[in-house]
């Protein structure tokens, strides 16, 4: 997934071979490859997936509460 750009502005994202640098936008300029940061989402904290902390809070809160129900 690349990202290009023309003169006039307009951005386009497409699936394309590594070797291609430019490409026809549709209000008919070229449109050349651009270097663009990736988009991806992480944890702020951890560094690991939203998903991940979430089930890991869920599954220690639930062994907490067992725990406490065993020793009540």
């Amino acid at each position: 997934m690349y990202e290009f750009a023309c003169v006039n502005g307009h951005k386009t994202l497409r699936l394309v071979v590594y070797e291609t640098t430019s490409l026809m936008c549709e209000c008919g300029e070229e449109s050349h490859r651009t270097l663009s940061a990736p988009y991806f989402r992480l944890e702020g904290w951890s560094g690991s997936f939203p998903t991940a902390h979430a089930k890991f809070d869920k599954s220690h809160q639930d062994k907490l509460k067992s725990e406490r129900k065993l020793n009540s």
